[in-house]
């Protein structure tokens, strides 16, 4: 028997944790000096307060799991002799995975007949709580730790991310854009198409003019990775953009009416703090990624 367990930048609701039998590491942010749980279940201010506070100009910081909190999780369960799979944040986004492996071996020593597994995600947001949706179901066909791992490092980078952003401004403040590019960026409209590359880092390959365009290009791109497998779960994401959210869900089943399957949800305090309100995502499984941004 074994646990899987992501970290806050997954995105999964209490439902989706629920009913795949998940658990996460929460991570932190800070806003006004004030320090808060990444929860994502939002049970110290509601996702809108969240987004609203930068829409009004605040800043909101981000912080990494930290090993107290992996000991306090990932304990939880070898106290009950049960082994460990912690899907972390893509190791170029956070600081996670490298400092969950630290604590591993801590435990490691302190457990020696349990097993605990870390494996680096290469994405997140939904992207990584797919591949823990996909993890619990191949243990409860009877896969063990072991063969779970294995297909995980076999098709993670066939989870794939495609996401828009409403303002490049919260990307310059996380470091993910340079200043100019930002500022005639928001000025003309232009709306970046974000993936996440072969090394886990977001990577804005492709820019629309307005955000009516940037989404019928997501809804296109989403469609051509999925292969032709439409019968899947497509997620989509929005930081507070439920309407076209919708609109994306609407426009994909209008393109492709096999695709009928759909979970809608917030993206987290971590990853919304970075892209910022109104941002848009959709995930699908399919093609492997390939796009590095090195060699763009």
């Amino acid at each position: 028997m074994f646990k899987i367990i992501a970290d806050s930048t997954s995105d999964l609701s209490l439902e989706l944790r629920n009913k795949y039998n998940l658990d996460y590491c929460q991570m932190g942010i800070t806003c006004d000096d004030k320090e808060y749980v990444a929860d994502l279940d939002y049970k110290e201010y509601s996702a809108k307060e969240l987004y609203d506070w930068m829409r009004n100009g605040k800043r909101v910081f981000t912080s990494q799991v930290s090993d107290n909190e992996f000991r306090r999780v990932f304990t939880k369960y070898l106290d009950q002799g049960i082994d460990v799979l912690y899907i972390a944040c893509s190791s170029a986004l956070s600081a996670s995975y490298l400092a969950s492996l630290k604590v591993r071996d801590e435990l490691l020593a302190l457990y020696p007949e349990r097993k605990i597994v870390c494996i680096d995600s290469k994405i997140s947001c939904i992207g990584q709580g797919m591949i823990c949706i996909e993890a619990s179901k191949l243990r409860d066909k009877g896969m063990t730790l072991e063969e779970v791992v294995e297909w995980i490092e076999a098709n993670k980078l066939k989870f794939n991310q495609f996401a828009t952003v409403d303002s490049l401004e919260y990307l310059r403040r996380a470091g993910r854009v340079k200043a100019s590019k930002a500022f005639f960026g928001n000025l003309f409209g232009v709306k970046p198409l974000l993936i996440s590359d072969v090394k886990g880092r977001n990577f804005a390959f492709k820019k629309a003019k307005g955000k009516v365009k940037a989404i019928n290009e997501l809804v296109d791109l989403a469609i051509e990775a999925m292969d032709g497998n439409y019968s899947q779960t497509v997620y989509i994401g929005h930081a507070d953009s439920l309407d076209e959210a919708l609109l994306i869900k609407e426009k994909l089943h209008e393109k492709v009416p096999e695709i009928t399957n759909f979970e809608i949800g917030f993206i987290g305090p971590i990853v919304g703090a970075s892209t910022g309100p109104g941002t848009l995502g959709i995930f699908v499984f399919g093609k492997e990624v390939t796009l590095d941004e090195e060699s763009e």
